[in-house]
């Protein structure tokens, strides 16, 4: 049985109006990047409007995050800056779909959803076979599977030193000597955020197995998090997820990837 206060919780989270939930999805978004881009060693900003860095961005990291959906002429002027700094066109994601960047010399990668679990609205057991990544070895294994399962790069993207912060949790799924399956679960003030699910299997059960361990890894009176689409977002939804909101990456146009 829930108690009262878990029950106020509850309440506050449900009252939430989706802009608001999306607006707490994209800071957690914005905390990973910043956690990621922290333990290579790489500057980075951040305001009530945005989050970004000047630095070369680690594959499939963009260099700002927007924060606001409101704040769209200050987050124009940043990637103005961004764009003369870098001495090109930096990638982008839009948290809120409000940047028309085409004239801008980007194109459209893909759109997205924003999705929200609400507190208690899933249980489950922590899955058999999953274990933490806690060493330089195991991360080397589970980010070999990663870059197998559909994330092709020769740069290293995940650091030794992200096992060391504690609001960073990275799982693997055991198999051979190494890992079939994994994700990344973040957590902030406000949520927790469930990121790079993959399976070399391609099995939807992983979606259930990474909800799973976000739900015992931090506190379970927070929300569960996080962005997807196509197979991907019909799989969480199945799992009670509810998109919040829609968001946006933009690439430059000269971009080839």
């Amino acid at each position: 049985m829930i108690g009262n206060s878990s029950q106020s919780k509850i309440l506050k989270h449900t009252a939430r109006s989706d802009a608001e939930k999306a607006r707490i999805c994209a800071a957690n978004n914005a905390d990973l990047y910043q956690a990621v881009f922290r333990a290579h060693g790489l500057p980075d900003q951040r305001t009530s409007a945005f989050w970004s860095s000047d630095a070369i961005a680690p594959p499939y990291y963009s260099n700002m995050t927007t924060l606001d959906r409101n704040a769209t002429e200050e987050q124009l002027v940043e990637i103005g800056r961004l764009t003369d700094r870098l001495g090109g066109r930096p990638g982008l994601k839009d948290g809120f779909s409000r940047l028309d960047l085409v004239n801008k010399g980007f194109r459209l990668l893909f759109s997205a959803s924003w999705i929200w679990a609400e507190p208690h609205r899933i249980s489950a057991p922590a899955p058999q076979d999953w274990v933490r990544i806690r060493d330089g070895a195991a991360l080397q294994r589970w980010e070999h599977s990663w870059k197998q399962s559909g994330s092709p790069t020769d740069a290293k993207v995940f650091t030794l030193a992200l096992l060391f912060d504690p609001d960073i949790h990275i799982y693997g799924r055991c198999a051979g000597g190494g890992f079939d399956a994994g994700c990344i679960v973040n957590r902030s003030p406000e949520a927790v955020g469930i990121s790079n699910i993959f399976s070399l299997a391609g099995t939807p059960q992983v979606f259930r197995d990474a909800v799973s361990l976000a739900t015992v890894a931090f506190s379970p009176e927070l929300p569960l998090v996080g962005y997807d689409r196509d197979e991907a977002l019909d799989a969480m939804t199945k799992l009670g997820f509810k998109p919040v909101g829609q968001l946006r990456i933009w690439l430059s146009d000269e971009d080839g990837l």
